[in-house]
C-alpha cells in the first residue's frame, strides 16, 4: 500500500479553506491569507458583507472538494498493488482535478478582489 503525505496536505488545506468560509459566513471575520492577496487588506475592500456573500459559498465548496479529492486518493491507494496501472491513471486524474480546482480558486478571489476593491 502507497502512503503520500501530499494527500494529506490537500485534505488539511480543503479543510482550513471550508472552515474559513464558515468563519467568514458566521463571524464576518476575513482571513486575509486565504481570500486576499498580500498586499490588499480588509479595509480596502469597498462592501465588506457583500465581498463575503459572493466568496463563501465558492470557498467552502472548493475546500470540500479539495479535501474529498485527498480522501479520495487515500482510499484508493489500497488498490495500488492490485492494479497498479488503473491507480497511477486515476490518481493522475484526481490530481488534475485537484490542479482544476486551484486555478478556478484562483479566478474567483481574483474576480471578488476586482469587484469589492475600493
Amino acid at each position: 500500500m502507497q502512503f503520500n503525505v501530499f494527500d494529506f496536505l490537500v485534505i488539511i488545506c480543503g479543510l482550513y479553506m471550508a472552515y474559513c468560509a464558515v468563519i467568514m459566513k458566521t463571524q464576518g471575520r476575513i482571513n486575509s491569507g486565504v481570500v486576499l492577496s498580500r498586499n490588499i487588506d480588509e479595509s480596502q475592500l469597498k462592501d465588506k458583507e457583500g465581498f463575503i456573500r459572493f466568496i463563501w459559498p465558492k470557498l467552502l465548496c472548493i475546500g470540500l472538494l479539495c479535501a474529498a479529492s485527498g480522501i479520495f486518493n487515500l482510499a484508493y491507494s489500497r488498490y495500488s498493488e492490485q492494479n497498479p496501472d488503473t491507480y497511477m491513471m486515476v490518481e493522475v486524474i484526481v490530481n488534475m482535478g485537484f490542479l482544476a480546482l486551484l486555478v478556478i480558486y484562483m479566478v474567483i478571489v481574483t474576480r471578488a478582489q476586482k469587484r469589492f476593491m475600493k
